[in-house]
Formats: C-alpha cells, structure tokens, sequence
C-alpha cells in the first residue's frame, strides 16, 4: 500500500485538503488561501495521522472554517486542538451526542443544550468499545476535555451517563462541519 509512513501521511493531508476544497468550492467570502499558515500546519500535522473518513471530514471542516473571515484570526486552534486530542471513540460519541442533542439558544445569543443521558450499553455501541472501563476512561477524557459535563446514575438499575455537550462542544462541531459562524446561527438555520 504505502512504503513509508510519511507518504500514507501526506496521502491523509491530501485528502483532507480535497475535502475542504469540496466544502467551500463556490461559497462567497471563503478562500482556501485565506486560513492562517500556523492553523493550516497543525491541521494538517494531526488531520494526517486519521485515515477515517469521518474523522477527515471533522478536519476538513475544520480548515474550511479557518478559510472564512480575518486571516489573522486564530480561533480554530481552540478546536484543532481539541480534536487532535480526542479517539476515534470519543469522536463518535462527540458526533453523536452533538448530533442528537436538543439545542436552545439562550436570551443572549449562546447554544446550550438540553440534558442528553444515554444508556452505557447504547453509548459502547456508538463509541465501538465493548469494555465498560475503556468507556469509563474515555467519558472522563471527554470531561476532562471540557466537551461533556460530570455526570453517570443510575437508572433502574441500568447506568446511564451524562453526554450533554457543552457550549464549546457545540460550537466545536458546527466548525467540524465547515461553518465560520456562530453555532446558534447554524443551528437556527436547520
């Protein structure tokens, strides 16, 4: 397949790039040249080390979003940040509890979502981890990430875990998805 890691790297960057270039082909105010060189290299750098789709997708995203607006404005970095730190597991339960949340925007303008618990049985299934310890270290990685709050019960006797996202996990997923401006905005707009 690849000889050495740093062609199946740039193989990953590539695709990356194409899929951004996708998002923002034809959108007024977004240029591919516009994202900062800084955010553009650690984007890059961690995107390349993901082969997934999905997971390219959420990088893509992410670079479309640093194409739009101020070159100078680094803000991306917060998100770029947070993704590279995050398994693929985790970014399956990311993507999910985004996805399915209730979201509200408050009387100044912010997005928060409703109480999200799910079931650690469903939650193993969306993550891929079949080990309630793994999922366990992986739900406190995301809390500790600041993307889900503290939070497991028990409910008739089945635990349930508190996977609503937080303020910065929403705004990080509406960038995910290549969108520049604000997250109630966006999901306003559904």
């Amino acid at each position: 397949m690849y000889e050495r890691i740093e062609e199946w790297r740039a193989h990953n960057a590539r695709r990356i790039l194409d899929k951004a270039r996708q998002q923002t082909d034809g959108l007024t105010g977004i240029d591919m040249d516009r994202a900062h060189p800084r955010l553009m290299f650690i984007l890059l750098d961690q995107g390349s080390w993901h082969d997934q789709e999905s997971v390219q997708d959420m990088w893509a995203g992410l670079l479309a979003s640093s194409c739009a607006g101020d070159v100078h404005d680094e803000s991306n970095l917060i998100f770029i940040n947070l993704l590279g730190a995050m398994t693929v597991n985790e970014i399956a339960m990311f993507n999910y509890a985004c996805n399915v949340a209730n979201k509200i925007v408050s009387s100044d303008g912010l997005i928060i979502a409703d109480l999200l618990q799910c079931d650690l049985n469903l939650l193993g299934r969306i993550a891929g981890v079949n080990d309630l310890f793994s999922l366990d270290r992986e739900m406190d990685h995301m809390r500790m990430l600041g993307l889900f709050p503290y939070g497991m019960d028990s409910v008739e006797d089945t635990l349930v875990a508190d996977i609503t996202p937080s303020t910065l996990a929403l705004h990080m997923y509406v960038r995910c998805l290549g969108h520049a401006g604000s997250p109630a905005e966006y999901f306003l707009s559904l």
